[in-house]
């Protein structure tokens, strides 16, 4: 069973509710992002005890390595058509395309982040291989089998309506078509109080609606139509993400200054970011907080060869 409480109401009034508060968020953080994090808006992924150093240079390659495991856990080809939902600065975009060959649209809810994107992609010399739209990841205007891969990276968990998600990306692909996600969970079964209240405070600061688990990912792609469904618990290989050093927080958080100023030039909603490091740090240590690889494939075709 799924706890894990619904988003607070700041971020669904009537401004046009979880979609506009997503895009909101991300168009008044996209440079601030891209500073603390670089080009990938997500997770690093390490070895068992292997330590996360402050040097930038570790980032870039944590969360480079994040985006290879995924590709080879989803067996993602080379040369594929790829619709990267919720592509954020473009990062995984521009690896698909340039060392996979792939050919990328990207979208994003954020217009500033399809800005961002499109001139990554031209500075890169990938534009016509890598190409950015603001666009509803469940609205996208893509024709039925358009896409030999959907690829969701830390995106599913903005989505609320989880089930239409996976009736769509199925929609989208071609018989024999590959499924790749990278999401958040919650640990399956029943949080108490405690639990649900750290919960609670991540969505709101992390503008999501709902956490969902590994289960419940796993069941609603099998209801979709998905065959080959297999999800694997990523949670120790990326939670060093949030440890101080390595988040990038500390220097912002112990001033108040800046703190106010940002507030003042990007509204409060920005300040999610440096209240949610403290509460991933916290879901990641007591485990209610999860992160999960999730693989499918479209029937049709042939299936991923390690597909459970």
């Amino acid at each position: 069973m799924n706890a894990a409480p619904e988003m607070n109401a700041v971020f669904t009034s009537a401004d046009g509710g979880m979609t506009a508060a997503v895009a909101r968020y991300y168009d008044t953080t996209v440079d601030l992002y891209e500073d603390l994090w670089g080009e990938h808006v997500h997770h690093g992924y390490w070895d068992p005890h292997e330590r996360s150093g402050t040097d930038p240079a570790d980032r870039i390659g944590a969360t480079d390595r994040l985006v290879r495991e995924l590709v080879g856990y989803a067996g993602i080809p080379a040369g594929a058509h790829v619709l990267d939902v919720g592509c954020g600065i473009g990062g995984p975009a521009l690896y698909l395309a340039g060392t996979l060959g792939a050919t990328v649209e990207g979208v994003t809810l954020s217009e500033a982040q399809a800005a961002r994107a499109t001139a990554k992609a031209e500075a890169a010399g990938l534009a016509e291989r890598a190409r950015f739209h603001r666009r509803d990841g469940l609205a996208t205007g893509f024709p039925d089998a358009s896409f030999d891969v959907v690829w969701a990276m830390e995106s599913l968990m903005h989505i609320e309506d989880r089930a239409a998600f996976f009736t769509e990306a199925l929609r989208l692909l071609r018989p024999g078509g590959r499924l790749a996600v990278a999401t958040w969970s919650v640990r399956d079964g029943e949080l108490n109080a405690a639990e649900q209240d750290l919960v609670r405070m991540i969505l709101r600061h992390q503008v999501m609606p709902s956490l969902s688990s590994r289960r419940e990912h796993e069941r609603l792609c099998r209801d979709a139509g998905f065959e080959g469904v297999a999800a694997a618990d990523w949670s120790a290989a990326v939670a060093r993400t949030w440890d101080p050093q390595y988040a990038a927080l500390p220097h912002f958080e112990r001033s108040k200054t800046m703190m106010m100023e940002l507030a003042r030039e990007r509204g409060v909603d920005v300040l999610g970011y440096f209240h949610a490091g403290p509460l991933m740090k916290r879901g990641f240590d007591t485990g209610v907080v999860t992160y999960d690889a999730l693989r499918a494939t479209k029937p049709g075709g042939r299936a991923h060869p390690d597909a459970a």
